[in-house]
């Protein structure tokens, strides 16, 4: 089979051109998608489509030629077709520039976009981000821009604001939406293992590596998008072996001695606050400016009352259908989530709403309904605060019968009766009432 058979079974545009420009063959695609045929361009200089209207501003050739490296554009025909360009150059044995290959995929679906009408792409990201507040707005304007454009973003904030929702959304909307979008939690990737599991191995790299090798997550990605959560807990050795690839789009595998083109998109979040962030003791700052192009900042739950409240009302009918409930936040409930402070942020709510469901007996979620979901949650985190002090040695029996006293005591103050300590601890009533006997703790108030 001859080379012109084997690049017309291709399902994507294939044209190979000269140091010039010129075309030197093409594919039967050219047919099927371009206003102009295969026989009208080859041996004509790819400059000849803007001469006869075909298109306009600079062709994908001509800034790979220009450029000498591998270019990505889209071009929209007056026909209406929408295609997406790879020009890759090639080299003799010499090294010296011979002309270059491009590939084009159809990607008219997008073509409303390119039209400037972005009504599908606000709406899913109005789907994808939840809230009225003037943040929202600015993150949504943000999402939409950054998803034309292939520069790295680092997103940041507090844990639970949402900063993965952001990352799937501008991956969605961004032209690599049709390639492999591989999420990396940084902080959950043992550190041992990071560099393996980011970079690959080779065959034989080390005692107990596959056999054959395996190829790591970033290269998994090629041709798509890396989302680097997390990124801040990454060990500074790697920091620097990641900083070298994103500067040479090349990597290497653990054990390897070959160069492998990379060729991703950077998307990047991390809960360090700006002064971490600008700090080499947290973060190198060569690798920082690379990934940090185009920065997106989330604000804490706390600062944006008003979206508390809508997020709360879609997590409760997204509860509804999935636990086949009906129940619905009373006003007094909804005041009490848009003025909470949600140190857990989004995520935090998402569990509170997600309990109060569970939970319900009755079509309305009242405040004491909230008070008693919310208190769980509050007394965990007042005992991550306590600690035990001992003089010498205790047995364990002695120490279960200290943490029995503080948990209880610090439960019965914080919910105010013991009906409703019995509901957060998870033991009957009964039982509390021996517990409190046998630790001597006062009950103050009769009606506890």
């Amino acid at each position: 089979m001859d080379i012109q058979n084997l690049i017309d079974m291709v399902d994507e545009i294939v044209l190979v051109f000269d140091a010039s420009g010129t075309i030197t063959m093409g594919n039967a695609k050219i047919d099927d998608w371009l206003p102009v045929s295969r026989e009208e361009m080859i041996g004509k200089n790819v400059r000849f489509l803007k001469q006869e209207n075909y298109t306009e501003g600079i062709l994908t050739i001509e800034e790979m030629i220009q450029r000498r490296e591998t270019v990505f554009n889209n071009v929209l025909y007056t026909n209406g077709r929408l295609i997406s360009y790879t020009g890759k150059p090639t080299y003799d044995e010499q090294g010296n520039f011979t002309g270059g290959v491009l590939t084009g995929r159809d990607m008219s679906y997008l073509i409303r976009m390119y039209n400037g009408h972005v009504e599908h792409l606000e709406r899913t990201a109005d789907e994808e981000l939840i809230g009225r507040s003037e943040a929202v707005r600015r993150i949504r304007r943000q999402i939409l821009q950054a998803a034309g454009t292939e520069v790295p973003v680092m997103i940041t904030g507090e844990s639970g604001t949402g900063k993965e929702v952001v990352a799937r959304a501008i991956y969605k909307n961004s032209r690599r939406a049709d390639k492999p979008c591989i999420a990396i939690n940084c902080g959950a990737i043992p550190g041992e293992l990071m560099e393996t599991e980011l970079f690959g191995y080779e065959d034989g790299a080390f005692t107990g590596a596959r056999k054959g090798g395996k190829k790591g997550l970033l290269e998994a990605a090629n041709g798509g998008t890396v989302f680097l959560d997390e990124i801040g807990t990454m060990p500074k050795y790697l920091q620097t072996k990641l900083l070298r690839v994103i500067q040479e789009n090349k990597l290497m595998r653990v054990g390897g001695v070959r160069e492998i083109d990379l060729d991703v998109r950077y998307i990047s979040a991390t809960n360090l606050t700006l002064a971490q962030l600008h700090d080499e003791n947290y973060f190198r700052q060569d690798l920082y400016y690379r990934l940090c192009v185009f920065p997106i900042q989330i604000p804490p739950l706390r600062q944006r009352g008003e979206d508390a409240e809508l997020l709360a009302e879609s997590f409760i009918d997204y509860f509804n259908k999935r636990y086949m409930k009906y129940t619905v936040l009373t006003k007094e409930v909804r005041e009490m989530i848009r003025t909470g402070t949600w140190p857990g942020n989004v995520r935090e709510l998402r569990n509170i709403m997600e309990r109060l469901v569970i939970s319900a007996d009755r079509e309305e979620l009242t405040a004491e309904d909230f008070r008693l979901a919310t208190s769980i949650d509050a007394v965990q985190s007042s005992l991550r605060k306590t600690s035990l002090e001992f003089d010498g040695f205790v047995t364990l029996d002695e120490a279960y019968k200290m943490v029995d006293h503080i948990l209880i005591e610090k439960t019965i103050r914080q919910m105010g009766s013991v009906k409703k300590a019995a509901e957060v601890l998870g033991i009957n009533r009964s039982t509390l009432y021996r517990k409190i006997q046998e630790s001597r703790i006062g009950l103050v108030d009769a009606n506890l």
